[in-house]
């Protein structure tokens, strides 16, 4: 394999990791990258070439070049100065270049020439481009649709100018698909709260809403070309046939296929050769697999060099081990104190991309809850690990609430270990979370609504006072496209034998999440608010007793704070390891760490241990 890249940089960094002996990297949890989409096409030699697009934690962002029949493959990292962020969409042009978005970077690749032609940010605000939202349009340029704003952005190849027409949708986030028609005009399919198919001329500026108000249901609109070469779109169950800005309704049995238009999603893993010839590649097992037109399939090894997925979770198990959840690909991970030994136990083939967003102990099992599909799951560490087996899979899908749970943030259980209860960001268009409640008595899982908790608002920390009373931070943030509907996240006292919620406030003034909460032993929940607002809530008197900034540590990593075994919380900033002080509110940096914290934190025999991109740390605290 030949590397196109100067990798000097993690040598640099590597160097200064080692200037505090009480921070130890255990290493790479999975090094594995995520295969972000690829196409295929015929070299100029006529040999079948595979281009790949990763993610990754490299310091870099690549892609990987696949000969189908040399086998050989070159790893291509993005231009410098271009951030290793996520391909969603990407094209392979009808003027032979490659073009993909990494986060809101636009690249140009000549796939011919192996070399990168251009980069540029055509919308500096916009943080990607979604779905298969890029296309080959009027002019000979090339368009796309942004996210989080609905812009509508193009891109000029023999000018290489690039301009932003403005927002396609003025409430919307997503734009997930994109065609053009003859006459000057493209279509884009819009979502997710509110379905929405849009008509832009892209010479006029005319910009056209088909539906109408009252059939935009919860969803993404959708557009295509078909195999007759006109445009046809949906929302809802209805169907019009575009053509210069104007829609004819159509019944759906009069759609035909759709055609390709050459723009990919991420999550394409394969592709056909004009032979025939049919290639898929699964980066994170790094396997190709080509089948020939005749029926012979072969497959083989191809390698790449990696920094790791990003690891999002991080809890101690029931066996003392310290797991830990990547994502994009999603593995599980065990760390074991005593043999230092790292394990990369492997994916959950029903999780696939996501991740075990929180995990708990309780009894002798693991509990964790998932992205996207808003599983729960229960893992026996101390049997094989065999997910997806037919008979006996380990781990175990308890419990599922794809709308309800869609991104889980939070995963407790109570002191008796009789409730494991999770909570998390409702599904993509949607506003407000649920809290799925485990018995591990009866094995029956309950799910309260977030009308029956705070009315749209998500749980994302939460922990048991003494008495058993569930506590709950909120947020009021929807990021699969909801639209917002509060001001504030909430505190909350939820009584889990009545299920009903006692006692609710918002505890710092205009802070839109309650983002991480801890019980001291005085009693007192500890709490950080967005913007690293520090605050202490009295739950016998049920008033807030002290608020305070602690943005100077940093921002706030996943899973912030954490009781230790002297009695002091302790809180991963990303910049800062900070121990407070209960009863008298006071804290202190005990240490900046050597790579920004991303995710954590968990206590173990002295050492507090939390993630920084794809590797596992951790910090003697010196409690001996």
């Amino acid at each position: 394999m030949r590397t196109l890249a100067i990798m000097g940089l993690m040598v640099m960094t590597c160097g200064a990791w080692a200037q505090d002996a009480r921070f130890i990297d255990h290493g790479v949890g999975a090094a594995v990258a995520e295969s972000r989409g690829m196409v295929v096409f015929e070299g100029a030699d006529g040999q079948g070439m595979a281009l790949c697009l990763s993610l990754d934690q490299s310091p870099r962002g690549w892609m990987l070049l696949v000969n189908v029949d040399s086998r050989e493959t070159e790893q291509f990292y993005y231009p410098e100065g271009v951030p290793n962020s996520a391909p969603f969409a990407s094209l392979m042009s009808n003027n032979g270049r490659f073009y993909t978005f990494a986060g809101n970077v636009l690249l140009e690749f000549a796939p011919q020439d192996r070399e990168w032609l251009f980069n540029g940010r055509p919308a500096p605000g916009e943080n990607c481009v979604t779905g298969s939202a890029m296309v080959d349009g009027p002019g000979g340029l090339i368009y796309a649709g942004t996210y989080p704003s609905c812009r509508l952005v193009s891109y000029d190849p023999e000018t290489q100018e690039m301009r932003d027409y403005g927002r396609l949708d003025d409430a919307e986030h997503y734009v997930n698909t994109l065609v053009p028609d003859d006459a000057g005009w493209l279509y884009a399919g819009i979502g997710t709260a509110r379905q929405n198919v849009v008509a832009f001329n892209v010479t006029t500026g005319e910009r056209i809403q088909i539906p109408s108000e009252d059939n935009r249901p919860l969803g993404s609109g959708h557009v295509q070309v078909g195999a007759d070469g006109q445009v046809y779109g949906r929302a809802g169950d209805t169907w019009w046939r575009l053509h210069a800005g104007e829609a004819e309704e159509i019944p759906a049995d009069q759609v035909p296929a759709s055609q390709p238009t050459g723009a990919i999603g991420w999550g394409q893993r394969s592709g056909r050769l004009p032979d025939g010839t049919q290639v898929s590649i699964d980066l994170p097992n790094k396997t190709v697999t080509v089948t020939r037109p005749e029926g012979e399939t072969e497959s083989f090894a191809i390698d790449y060099e990696s920094e790791g997925a990003s690891i999002t979770s991080i809890a101690e198990g029931p066996d003392g081990r310290i797991y830990a959840s990547t994502c994009h690909p999603m593995h599980l991970v065990s760390y074991d104190p005593q043999a230092d030994v790292l394990t990369d136990l492997g994916p959950v083939p029903t999780i696939g991309g996501g991740n075990m967003c929180a995990m708990t102990a309780a009894g002798d099992m693991l509990y964790a809850a998932s992205y996207a599909g808003g599983h729960i799951w229960r893992y026996d560490p101390a049997a094989p690990w065999q997910p997806g087996d037919e008979e006996t899979p380990n781990p175990v899908a308890i419990a599922q609430y794809k709308s309800d749970l869609c991104r889980p943030r939070a995963c407790v259980t109570d002191a008796t270990q009789r409730w494991v209860v999770s909570g998390g960001f409702a599904g993509y268009g949607l506003c407000g979370g649920g809290l799925a409640i485990h018995d591990r008595e009866t094995g029956e899982t309950e799910l309260l609504t977030h009308e029956a908790v705070i009315p749209y608002e998500s749980t994302i920390t939460m922990r048991f006072l003494p008495d058993g009373t569930l506590v709950g931070g909120t947020s009021i943030a929807t990021p699969g496209g909801g639209h917002p509907q509060r001001q504030e996240g909430t505190l909350y006292l939820l009584d889990l034998e009545s299920r009903e919620v006692i006692f609710r406030t918002n505890p710092v003034e205009g802070a839109s999440e309650v983002f991480s909460i801890e019980i001291g032993p005085d009693g007192l929940v500890y709490g950080l608010a967005s913007g690293a607002h520090f605050f202490v809530f009295d739950p016998e008197s049920r008033e807030v007793v002290h608020r305070e900034d602690l943005s100077a540590y940093g921002g706030l990593p996943r899973q912030t704070l954490v009781l230790g075994p002297d009695g002091n919380i302790y809180a991963t900033f990303t910049a800062a390891i900070v121990r407070i002080t209960p009863g008298t509110f006071a804290h202190e940096k005990l240490a900046d760490p050597p790579r920004g914290i991303s995710a954590g934190a968990v206590i173990h025999d002295g050492r507090l241990y939390y993630a920084s991109g794809s590797h596992v740390w951790s910090f003697d605290l010196g409690l001996d």
